[in-house]
């Protein structure tokens, strides 16, 4: 009932909303301040199928409504050559997962145009903001063709449109907690193995280079880190680490003319899941995680394989018209893989890919109030014919968004 009494709300409030842009607190000199907001609010339809049963757990089937994680309150601050933002989620859930801040960080132009900036802000990585999907919140579609750290706390230089970042990734994230499953060379019987993620994350590198020629924006990245992964069993006789080098490339590209915008993305990663960067879908695999914990081992020497070789490949597309002034269409999706280069090591499902296609129109009450209507299509399967598994949802549904 809360939520239907705040969704009735934001309702009415978007079309009383009064008519300002983002408000200038402070405009003196060389100094500013303004404060902006974004709140969205969904309210869909969908329907999950797996391995062709409708499933009936949790609200999996119902009408969902809920303010999506996105939604934010900023406030950007300048005087002379310094800058900082500050920019709070607003979410039903109180900020307990995502955390409070989306943005906060400071930084410095000096007159020779180098750029320095430190705090927690957007990574190079990121291709899924590109997007503007509803089905998943704040990620478009994150893991239906495109990847990404997505934001961390970092050291960023930028000049001459290069971006160098160095990354401070969070190493409660990435823990793999609980029991795996191994075996033996030449061994059928499946074994026991405790999994988890030591302490050792590097910080990452980033480096990017930021295109803008007339209506092409975009942008080119590479990206590495490690991780040390350790998995302990008594059936083959102790413990094993490992470092595991995570790594990932790609690009996405902006091109608008004559009322049609297209985007593209395409990435290729090694062992991005280690790093958050690359996922299976959204909620698909039957444990919600990437465990891929095959081992092998014999005597003296114990050897873990199915961690240090998981590729992952997408590309993703979008194209917009703009129909009207204030009513455009947007068809896109896209197309993720993940694999290893031995796929007997690979987990239990074979080859995981993922793939998507939505349609939205968008249209604009005036520039602080729009309405997007979306039907999208999600599918999330695996090659494995002996062990069949196939994730699909339907989403139909409207967004509503309200922003000053």
């Amino acid at each position: 009932m809360k939520k239907l009494l705040v969704s009735v709300f934001l309702f009415v409030f978007a079309f009383t909303v009064p008519s300002y842009s983002a408000v200038k607190l402070l405009d003196k000199g060389d100094t500013e301040l303004s404060i902006y907001g974004f709140f969205l609010l969904l309210g869909a339809y969908q329907n999950v199928n797996v391995n062709g049963s409708t499933e009936q757990s949790g609200q999996n089937n119902d009408l969902v409504y809920d303010f999506l994680g996105h939604s934010n309150i900023g406030l950007d601050f300048s005087v002379g050559s310094f800058f900082s933002k500050a920019e709070f989620r607003f979410t039903a859930d109180n900020n307990r997962e995502a955390g409070v801040f989306r943005h906060l960080y400071v930084g410095y132009k000096f007159d020779n145009g180098l750029k320095v900036l430190v705090g927690r802000t957007n990574s190079s990585t990121e291709t899924f903001h590109w997007y503007d999907n509803i089905f998943d919140g704040d990620d478009g579609l994150r893991g239906y063709g495109t990847m990404g750290v997505d934001r961390s706390n970092m050291l960023r230089l930028s000049m001459f449109n290069v971006d160098l970042s160095f990354l401070a990734l969070d190493n409660s994230k990435f823990t793999l907690g609980g029991i795996g499953t191994g075996h033996l060379p030449n061994s059928p019987t499946l074994i026991d193995v405790d999994l988890a993620i030591a302490d050792e994350i590097m910080p990452a590198i980033e480096i990017a280079y930021n295109l803008n020629f007339g209506g092409l924006t975009g942008k080119v990245f590479g990206f590495y880190s490690g991780v040390s992964v350790e998995g302990e069993s008594s059936a083959i006789g102790g413990s094993q680490r490992e470092w595991i080098d995570a790594a990932a490339a790609g690009l996405v590209l902006r091109y608008k003319a004559v009322g049609v915008t297209t985007v593209f993305s395409a990435f290729y990663a090694l062992n991005g899941n280690f790093i958050g960067a690359v996922r299976w879908g959204a909620g698909a695999t039957p444990n919600n995680s990437l465990k891929f914990d095959k081992a092998t081992g014999g005597n003296a020497n114990d050897i873990w394989k199915g961690y240090n070789d998981i590729n992952s490949w997408g590309t993703a597309l979008s194209i917009g018209y703009d129909i009207l002034d204030t009513l455009d269409i947007t068809i896109g999706g896209g197309f993720q893989s993940i694999s290893t280069t031995d796929n007997d090591d690979f987990a239990e499902y074979g080859l995981l890919n993922s793939y998507s296609a939505y349609v939205a129109l968008r249209y604009a009450i005036n520039k602080y109030f729009m309405i997007i209507p979306t039907v999208g299509y999600y599918v999330n399967y695996a090659t494995n014919k002996d062990i069949p598994y196939n994730h699909a949802t339907i989403l139909a549904g409207i967004q509503l968004r309200v922003s000053f």
